[in-house]
């Protein structure tokens, strides 16, 4: 797994923990400038032989380029099989990915996203409170969320920005299977968020080289966060008690607990216990 953070100390060390798990057999990280304390999380896991990690100081994301160095290492240098290019808000499932992965023989899989959000009535660290499932998981345009692709290990790949998409002369062919999904938890509270769209936003408006709609969705929220709006936008953006009942009811929302239960389960013989029970809180 190739995995790209910045300040995500609240959720790295779980998305750690389940992928190791699930049969990744290496994490090849890159800390894009962390101040959070993301960066000492990860050399916590990097110490135990199983993150291979790497620093990006320049705060204009080119993930592209990264992601594309990271994969193509863990081809060239670590002899992967699949490669998963990961954000550090998804969790890949089900949480068993060599025989999800095992029947595919073509270069790549498209892996769907769907939003985990918020139970209002729930309260706790993020995993406690986002036990709530969007199968819409419709973006503030009003189009679903982009899947990701996963792809067998190529030396010669390129990651395209927001890892949707990978080619490359082994990675260049998309399976018809759909083997796994992502449960994805971008929204963890206001704090988090706007540190994300601080992050993201000045990241983007300082990369001269991507056109404007590769990450829109966070320009977008970068413009509100410096127009002084984005507290309200992100308020009107919450489910209340009413409005989760009604769609519970109509299927718009399902309860979904399996990333709570999972990280639960994994403690006792997690690489790094302790770093998870703190995200567990």
């Amino acid at each position: 797994m190739t995995l790209l953070v910045r300040d995500e100390a609240d959720i790295v060390a779980a998305v750690v923990e389940h992928h190791l798990a699930a049969g990744v057999d290496l994490i090849i990280a890159t800390d894009n400038g962390s101040v959070d304390g993301t960066a000492e999380i990860l050399r916590e896991y990097a110490d135990t032989g199983v993150v291979e990690l790497h620093h990006e100081p320049a705060h204009d994301y080119r993930q592209s380029e990264w992601v594309t160095r990271m994969a193509r290492r863990a081809a060239a240098v670590h002899g992967a099989s699949w490669v998963l290019n990961a954000d550090a808000d998804e969790f890949f499932w089900p949480p068993a990915l060599p025989a999800a992965l095992g029947d595919v023989t073509d270069g790549g899989v498209v892996v769907p996203r769907d939003n985990l959000v918020a139970d209002p009535a729930a309260t706790g660290s993020w995993p406690h409170r986002l036990v709530l499932r969007d199968p819409l998981s419709l973006s503030p345009r009003g189009t679903r969320i982009g899947p990701k692709l996963c792809h067998v290990g190529d030396p010669e790949v390129t990651v395209a920005a927001g890892n949707h998409a990978a080619s490359g002369p082994l990675a260049g062919a998309v399976s018809a299977a759909r083997p796994l999904r992502i449960l994805h938890a971008p929204d963890r509270g206001f704090a988090q968020y706007h540190r994300k769209i601080h992050n993201g936003g000045s990241a983007y408006a300082a990369n001269t080289t991507v056109g404007q709609e590769v990450g829109w969705h966070w320009r977008e929220d970068y413009d509100r966060l410096r127009a002084g709006t984005l507290a309200a936008t992100y308020e009107s953006r919450q489910r209340g008690a009413a409005a989760v009942a009604t769609q519970l009811a109509s299927g718009e929302l399902v309860r979904d607990t399996r990333l709570r239960d999972r990280l639960e389960s994994l403690v006792p013989d997690a690489v790094r216990p302790e770093l998870l029970r703190k995200v567990l809180g």
